[in-house]
C-alpha cells in the first residue's frame, strides 16, 4: 500500500470497497499500572457487513500477530448482532510496554500472550459492544425481485425459442415459494398477490372484519365503562406502538412468537397476549356481539356432558354417568333462566 495512505484507504485497497464502507472507528485505552497499560485504535465492521469467515488483522506494537482469546471475545459480541453464520471484520492496533508481551507462546512467535490479558480483553470487548449498539439504528438487507407468477403466452414462448438471446443465457422463472416480499404496504407484495384466484370482494371482506372487531357503540353499563377506563389508564404507550406497528415473523415454539419492530426482534407470549386481547374485545363489544346462526341448534345437555367427560381423567368409567347427567340437567335449567341476559349481553340465544 502507499506509505502516505490512511488506514481505511489501506483496508480498501487490500480487502475491497465492500469491506471499507461498513467500518466503524473504535478506540480504547487504560493507564493504570495496577491493572493494565495499553492503548488501542482500530476499525470494526458494522451490522450491515456479512461474511462466512472472521477476518481479524491484529498489530501489537506494530507487529502482525494473533491473539486467540481476543478474537473469541470479539466474536461473542458479534454473535448477538450479526445474522446467523455471519462473521465480522476487525482491524486493531494495540500499543503497550514491550515487557508486557510474551512472544514465546508459539514457535513462530505468531501467537502472543499479554500481561493482564483478561483485563485488556474485557475493556476492548465492552468498547466494541457499545460501538455496535450505537450504530445499530439502521441495517441494509439484500433482496431479490419478486417476478409475476402469471404464465407466459404461448406465442411469446415460441418467439423466445426461435430467437434465443445473444449471450445464450436463458432467463429462469423464480418459483413462487422463493419470492420475497419487501414491503408489507405494497399491494403487489401482499399474500393474495401470490394466489392463483384473487377474491374480487376482498376489500368488502376487510371492511366487514374491521367493523366487527371495532364496533362504534359500547355498552353503557357503568361496570363495563369502569373496566374499560382501567384498561386505558394502564396502557403502556411504547408497547402499544410495538404491537400496533409490528411485523409477524413466525412462531419460535408452541407459546412464543417472533415479532419485528423497526430493527429489533421481540419474543411474545402468544397465550398471554391472546387472553388479554380476548378480554379487551369482550369488554369493548359487550352487548354488541355478532350472532352465528346454526342450522341445527346445539343441544345444551349433550354439550355439558361432553365437557364433564373431557374434564374427567377416568372418563371410561361409567359409575359417575348418573351424577354427570344430573349436573348437566341442573346447568341446562340454569342457562334457560339466564336466557334473556345471555341474549342481550352476549348474543347467545338459548
Amino acid at each position: 500500500t502507499v506509505a502516505t495512505s490512511s488506514r481505511t484507504d489501506a483496508i480498501k485497497s487490500i480487502y475491497g470497497v465492500s469491506v471499507a464502507r461498513d467500518l466503524i472507528e473504535v478506540s480504547a485505552s487504560e493507564n493504570d499500572p495496577q491493572f493494565s497499560v495499553f492503548n488501542m485504535h482500530g476499525y470494526i465492521s458494522n451490522s450491515n457487513y456479512s461474511s462466512k469467515k472472521t477476518t481479524m488483522v491484529l498489530f501489537i506494537n506494530d507487529r502482525l500477530v494473533e491473539c486467540t482469546a481476543l478474537k473469541r471475545a470479539i466474536e461473542v459480541v458479534y454473535a448477538a448482532t450479526l445474522p446467523k453464520a455471519s462473521k465480522p471484520f476487525v482491524y486493531m492496533s494495540i500499543g503497550l510496554p514491550s515487557e508486557h508481551v510474551d512472544v514465546n507462546v508459539h514457535p513462530t512467535k505468531r501467537e502472543v500472550s499479554l500481561l493482564n490479558q483478561e483485563r485488556i480483553i474485557e475493556t476492548i470487548q465492552t468498547t466494541v459492544e457499545q460501538k455496535l449498539r450505537c450504530s445499530n439504528s439502521t441495517r441494509t438487507f439484500l433482496t431479490q425481485t419478486a417476478h409475476s407468477s402469471q404464465s407466459t403466452p404461448a406465442n411469446a414462448k415460441k418467439d423466445s425459442n426461435l430467437n434465443p438471446s445473444p449471450s445464450g443465457s436463458r432467463s429462469q422463472k423464480v418459483p413462487i415459494n422463493k419470492m420475497v416480499r419487501t414491503d408489507s404496504t405494497d399491494p403487489a407484495g401482499r399474500m393474495e398477490g401470490y394466489l392463483q384466484h384473487k377474491q374480487s370482494s376482498l376489500s368488502s371482506i376487510r371492511c366487514a372484519v374491521r367493523h366487527r372487531r371495532n364496533p362504534k357503540e359500547i355498552a353503557d353499563l357503568t361496570s363495563v365503562q369502569e373496566l374499560l377506563r382501567a384498561i386505558d389508564s394502564d396502557c403502556h404507550s411504547d408497547l402499544l406502538d410495538i404491537v400496533k406497528d409490528c411485523t409477524y415473523v413466525g412462531m419460535a415454539d408452541d407459546v412464543l412468537a417472533l415479532l419485528q419492530h423497526n430493527t429489533r426482534l421481540y419474543l411474545v407470549n402468544v397465550v398471554n397476549l391472546s387472553k388479554e386481547l380476548m378480554y379487551q374485545q369482550v369488554l369493548r363489544r359487550f352487548a354488541h356481539f355478532d350472532a352465528i346462526q346454526l342450522n341445527d341448534p346445539a343441544p345444551l345437555s349433550e354439550l355439558i356432558m361432553m365437557a364433564l367427560k373431557d374434564e374427567d381423567p377416568d372418563s371410561k368409567c361409567n359409575d359417575n354417568d348418573g351424577l354427570k347427567e344430573k349436573i348437566a340437567e341442573v346447568n341446562t335449567e340454569l342457562l334457560k333462566t339466564k336466557a334473556a341476559m345471555l341474549s342481550e349481553y352476549f348474543c347467545i340465544h338459548i
